[in-house]
């Protein structure tokens, strides 16, 4: 379960507390109450093992090559280059050179004073803007599609007749 579905979610703009909705797998939004927006940045980095990793390598082979004479530098880095890649193979392939997608996720209420403030956001990065909700008064249902039965279409070629 969410921790935010234990206190609500809170709209990063306005800071309004929402009701958790219910909560449908289907469409991968969890219980988000219905019409607000989740908005997630995820970004790649690296992983300081193993980037730490790397320096450790590079500084031994620079420390064994200090060793050797200059005039075998040459022939010898390859070979303590060698050495040095086996000493860390198992290492560096238990170590991922990214660490997990960090992942920040703030959600962004659907109040009619920030709309305006959203599609702007959405409009720069090249997004289109939320559709307006058009409001319906009760009273009026919107019309359903007649589907005429073949049933239907005989009575009326009776009648013709």
């Amino acid at each position: 379960m969410n921790s935010e579905a234990l206190i609500g979610y809170e709209c990063a703009l306005t800071g309004l507390i929402g009701e958790p909705g219910i909560d449908d797998d289907r469409d991968g939004m969890g219980d988000v109450p219905v019409g607000w927006t989740r908005v997630q940045f995820v970004r790649r980095q690296y992983n300081p093992k193993w980037i730490l990793i790397q320096q450790v390598k590079r500084h031994m082979i620079e420390s064994l090559l200090q060793q050797v004479p200059p005039d075998l530098h040459e022939f010898q880095q390859y070979a303590i280059s060698v050495q040095v890649e086996a000493q860390f193979h198992s290492l560096e392939e238990e170590t991922p050179v990214y660490l997990p997608d960090v992942d920040e996720t703030v959600y962004i209420s659907d109040s009619a004073e920030i709309v305006d403030a959203l599609n702007e956001v959405r409009s720069g990065l090249g997004l289109q803007p939320l559709p307006e909700e058009e409001e319906e008064d009760e009273d009026e249902s919107p019309e359903q599609p007649q589907i005429e039965s073949e049933e239907s279409e005989e009575s009326e070629d009776k009648d013709e007749e």
